[in-house]
């Protein structure tokens, strides 16, 4: 089971296939887990970066809503999984790797980064500035950036496992061959 750190974040990716098989439901909520994070810049980055930490274009107040707004749509399929699928002596299952993302990830990095940068952006940043102009001038901005794209590693990684072990379409391969596609046409 493996087990990923980043910076000072670590989510434990213990996914395993239940009983062999995989009920409708499993798959489900995997996808709607993989939905979320796959279409949301704030969580994993841009599908061209590898290393998730390119945040040009972004405007990080935004993206701060959209990362927190997933938090509770994770919390919402979580709830969604089915009981049953739980024991005891098996912890590796959909509902408690999302646990650990939002306990081990998420939650620690919005604890630690949304209260400064939001007061910061609202009572002590220049708002005549434009919204570029005005982020970069976070005191702080490389520390929270960094923390950023480990927290974006780390969700993309739990992507790609969805991806894997839930037997999902990889929606970044087909957005690419369809880029390609509609150049060669």
């Amino acid at each position: 089971m493996p087990t990923l750190s980043k910076g000072s974040f670590t989510l434990n990716l213990g996914i395993i296939q239940l009983q062999g098989e995989l009920s409708d439901e499993d798959r489900q909520c995997a996808w709607e887990l993989y939905t979320e994070i796959s279409t949301r810049v704030a969580v994993t980055g841009k599908q061209s970066d590898t290393d998730s930490n390119n945040f040009t274009g972004e405007i990080y107040i935004e993206s701060l809503d959209s990362l927190y707004k997933f938090l509770i749509e994770a919390r919402a399929i979580m709830r969604k999984f089915p009981v049953g699928k739980i024991n005891r002596d098996n912890h590796q299952h959909l509902g408690i790797i999302i646990n650990g993302a939002i306990s081990q990830v998420l939650r620690p990095f919005l604890e630690k980064w949304q209260i400064k940068y939001r007061h910061w952006w609202h009572n002590e940043s220049a708002p005549q500035l434009s919204p570029a102009e005005r982020q970069s001038a976070f005191p702080e901005l490389d520390d929270f950036l960094r923390d950023w794209a480990s927290v974006r590693w780390l969700m993309r990684e739990l992507q790609d496992e969805l991806i894997q072990v839930y037997s999902l379409i990889n929606i970044a391969v087909l957005t690419s061959r369809q880029r390609h596609v509609s150049h060669v046409i």
